[in-house]
């Protein structure tokens, strides 16, 4: 058996220039955000996917060679993203569904206040999400927080942001990826619910 050893010297594989990336940027996010807004039909989810996208973008675009699959390649990542999206909310509502059936079974709710019980349940599970994304929003170093706050709370495009703090939009969509990343364990600890 032959054991590769790499050190720090291996090189990295290369990522799309920053130009280039606001270029790509520029000349298809209109027609990406029509797409998503027509897939997912609400404009939150759709920034997300369209948020997603473009750190992809920056974290594989290199491999793509020619400009017409660019187009093709964001377009499919895009969509793949927005499924994503589809399937994540279809298992909160189910499981949010769960949990206000098995709520009005133990408290012998009557029927008629079946719509009502699963509003509150829904809210209160979102209000508790809410509260974690915040805690762990502190976590993260102050150039990614204020990005993923600015995007999340704000509702600002990547442009816009970048506009306001005076940084390429590369920086802008490379600090969003970084604090994600990091997010994503946190998150996925502090959200985790048992079934059992």
């Amino acid at each position: 058996i032959q054991v590769k050893i790499l050190n720090s010297e291996t090189p990295q594989p290369a990522q799309l220039d920053p130009d280039k990336v606001q270029a790509i940027y520029d000349q298809y996010v209109v027609a990406l955000e029509r797409f998503l807004l027509g897939v997912l039909r609400d404009d939150a989810t759709a920034a997300d996917a369209l948020q997603t996208t473009f750190i992809k973008l920056m974290e594989k675009g290199h491999l793509v060679q020619q400009q017409d699959s660019m187009r093709s390649w964001l377009f499919r990542v895009a969509f793949n993203e927005a499924m994503l999206i589809k399937r994540r909310v279809s298992i909160g509502r189910k499981h949010a569904e769960g949990i206000a059936w098995k709520s009005e079974l133990s408290s012998g709710a009557d029927k008629g206040a079946d719509a009502k019980l699963s509003q509150s349940v829904h809210y209160a599970i979102q209000q508790e999400e809410i509260a974690q994304v915040r805690l762990a929003l502190i976590q993260l170093p102050d150039p990614q927080r204020v990005v993923v706050e600015m995007r999340i709370y704000a509702g600002l495009k990547f442009r816009e942001i970048a506009d306001q703090l005076d940084v390429p939009l590369g920086t802008v969509l490379a600090r969003m990826q970084a604090g994600l990343k990091k997010l994503k364990p946190i998150l996925n600890e502090s959200l985790h619910v048992d079934d059992n």
